[in-house]
């Protein structure tokens, strides 16, 4: 008999150490696949934000940018050189922004293309407008209404043409 009860007791061991082995291996596994799970799961959430961020919505700063230029035209029309300066460097920050976001629309190049097409043309503009030469200014705003056309044009946008104002739309803001 105590042979008996030494073999189960002995029996009880093993079995009670293979149990800890095997709790303790599972523990380990567990920890090992949350550890998997929290590092995918992490990487798909910094995916998503990454995918946020590099969206950027062209079609609102080309509003923003309509909307300075129409302001610009009336500043310039009304000789308010303070406020033709601010649109002037509203548009230009417009334009850096859509450069600094490295924009590619539909295999194209857009930051690209403003650098080339759009941003020299309002840096003179800028100059320009210092000189407080209305001519000038009708002249250089010309020449960057029709880089902005030829930017739509080579983008397969040709639908959109922007135009010299006709009246003032802005009933809330005096251009004078």
């Amino acid at each position: 008999m105590k042979v008996s009860l030494a073999i189960f007791a002995t029996l009880c061991l093993v079995f009670f150490g293979f149990q800890q082995f095997k709790m303790h291996s599972l523990q380990k596994e567990i920890k090992q696949i949350e550890s998997k799970y929290e590092k995918t799961h992490s990487d798909s959430e910094k995916e998503e934000t990454k995918t946020e961020e590099e969206h950027y919505e062209l079609a609102l700063a080309m509003a923003r940018m309509q909307t300075y230029m129409q302001k610009l035209h009336f500043a310039g029309q009304h000789e308010n050189w303070k406020l033709a300066q601010f649109y002037t460097h509203e548009l230009e920050e417009t334009m850096e922004d859509i450069i600094d976001h490295n924009v590619v629309d539909e295999g194209k190049d857009i930051s690209n293309f403003v650098k080339t097409m759009a941003f020299p043309n309002i840096e003179k503009l800028e100059k320009t407008i210092k000189s407080e030469d209305k001519v000038s200014f009708v002249e250089g705003y010309q020449l960057l209404l029709r880089s902005c056309n030829n930017c739509h044009t080579v983008n397969n946008h040709e639908f959109i043409k922007i135009i010299t104002p006709k009246n003032e739309d802005f009933i809330n803001q005096d251009f004078r």
